[in-house]
């Protein structure tokens, strides 16, 4: 029996002592903004709200792939059509 009591107070848990209270931005008194505390809140639970079916699947597709696919395609294209650099070879340099 006493070692029960024993291993008992060991694993006792005592009550955690009070965080000191954090100023963000030193201590000046700032307003939160409702709604981007809002969006916060959105943006935190959205991969617990997101449900995948087969009707997202284009969706995914052309957001993971096509679109960046696309843009990269489109920058590319356009640096190689722009004869201006920031070097310009050939010329010589005193």
């Amino acid at each position: 029996m006493s070692l029960l009591r024993a291993g008992a107070a060991l694993v006792r848990t005592r009550p955690a002592a009070l965080a000191p209270r954090r100023w963000m931005g030193g201590k000046m008194d700032i307003k939160k903004n409702y709604f981007v505390e809002e969006w916060n809140g959105k943006r935190e639970i959205t991969e617990k709200s997101f449900d995948y079916t087969w009707t997202n699947t284009p969706v995914l597709i052309a957001t993971l792939f096509l679109f960046p696919a696309g843009v990269y395609f489109l920058c590319k294209a356009e640096l190689q059509d722009s004869h201006t650099t920031c070097v310009e070879r050939g010329r010589k340099t005193l």
